[in-house]
């Protein structure tokens, strides 16, 4: 399958990547607004928190490879101190916020770059040793190939997807399809075993 360049993507995304021989993402798409290339869901004390890259300018039809962020603002630091706060008190925090950490301090210009970095940074974490092939693929020619996730709506999952719970920090009620960060800071090691098995078979 094809993926799209995702931030920090959600387990559904890594469930998926876990099936293929090398990890395709196409940088010729066209940017879609409030989508999961800017956009990534955590658990927060009081609900589900919503991080945001900022980017220039960017209108529906502009290729992803040409989108640029928007660094006029401290979003970086601001992004990080709200994953700080949010999973200071998780198990494996401490474990992984030096690889984290100069991701939100190292300035990036173009989305696919950062993108690019959060995903290799997660890949070495969960010692998944696979190649990003980053490149523009023909709709035409990959109709059937590409994939992709509803940030407007994280619990519509994909057929090979079942979710499968584990610890969280707050609140009782089990949140679903998160960002891969909310899984990795609570399970550490096991998280790759985690989404082994919540690949279902499709018959």
């Amino acid at each position: 399958m094809i993926y799209s360049s995702n931030f920090l993507p959600c387990l559904a995304y890594f469930a998926g990547i876990l099936q293929e021989p090398e990890i395709k993402i196409n940088i010729g798409e066209q940017y879609r607004k409030q989508s999961y290339r800017t956009r990534a869901y955590i658990l927060g004390p009081h609900q589900v928190e919503t991080l945001n890259i900022p980017v220039l300018n960017a209108p529906n039809n502009e290729i992803i490879k040409e989108i640029q962020i928007d660094n006029r603002t401290s979003w970086q630091r601001s992004h990080f101190k709200t994953i700080s706060n949010c999973y200071k008190k998780s198990t494996y925090f401490e474990f992984y916020e030096y690889l984290f950490e100069p991701l939100f301090i190292k300035t990036f210009s173009h989305l696919i770059d950062f993108n690019h970095e959060s995903l290799s940074i997660c890949l070495k974490i969960l010692k998944i040793n696979k190649t990003i092939c980053q490149g523009e693929f023909s709709y035409f020619e990959n109709k059937n190939d590409f994939i992709s996730f509803n940030a407007k709506n994280r619990l519509e999952l994909p057929d090979y997807f079942v979710s499968r719970p584990y610890f969280q920090n707050f609140g009782n009620k089990f949140e679903q399809n998160l960002s891969i960060i909310d899984l990795l800071f609570s399970k550490g090691p096991e998280s790759v075993d985690l989404l082994k098995s919540s690949i279902k078979s499709i018959n």
